[in-house]
């Protein structure tokens, strides 16, 4: 039985990071390669996955997977060499076995969007070298229950 999507979380991230752009992330003109915000994205997901206990290493050692199946990113303005970038991370949408995170990123000071990543991937067990879909980690699923409830209430839940 397939169960609905939860619906997108809003206000407060799950987390945030400040970074420079390097000169490595940028082309030729100085704005930024186009693959860039992929790793930035990345990084902000496994970071915070790194944070609550889920450390990518340790969820393939017990024979999970969290592979990705669909990536967007949308280019609202530029970003250049050695702007200051704050990245944002949300939930888009989660699933019983899959979650799409939210990342966005704004040049430091501005309200408006620079870049948007959304990044689906899929809970996965590895049965006899073949990935078969299971539920989200219940680690995970409970700091974002949790966060939902803070993100709703303000408080505690």
């Amino acid at each position: 039985m397939t169960e609905p999507p939860v619906e997108p979380m809003t206000g407060q991230p799950l987390c945030t990071e400040r970074f420079r752009v390097p000169m490595g992330d940028t082309d030729a003109a100085q704005i930024i390669y186009f693959g860039a915000p992929v790793r930035w994205a990345e990084r902000l997901f496994t970071g915070y996955l790194a944070d609550i206990g889920l450390p990518t290493s340790a969820v393939l050692a017990s024979g999970r997977g969290m592979p990705a199946v669909d990536l967007h990113v949308t280019y609202h303005q530029p970003l250049r060499l050695d702007d200051e970038v704050r990245g944002e991370l949300r939930v888009h949408r989660r699933s019983a076995r899959s979650i799409t995170w939210q990342c966005d990123f704004f040049k430091a000071g501005e309200a408006a969007l620079a870049v948007r990543v959304l990044t689906t991937q899929v809970s996965v067990q590895l049965a006899g070298g073949r990935p078969v879909p299971v539920q989200l980690p219940a680690e995970l699923v409970s700091e974002l229950d949790k966060a939902a409830c803070l993100t709703a209430t303000g408080e505690p839940g």
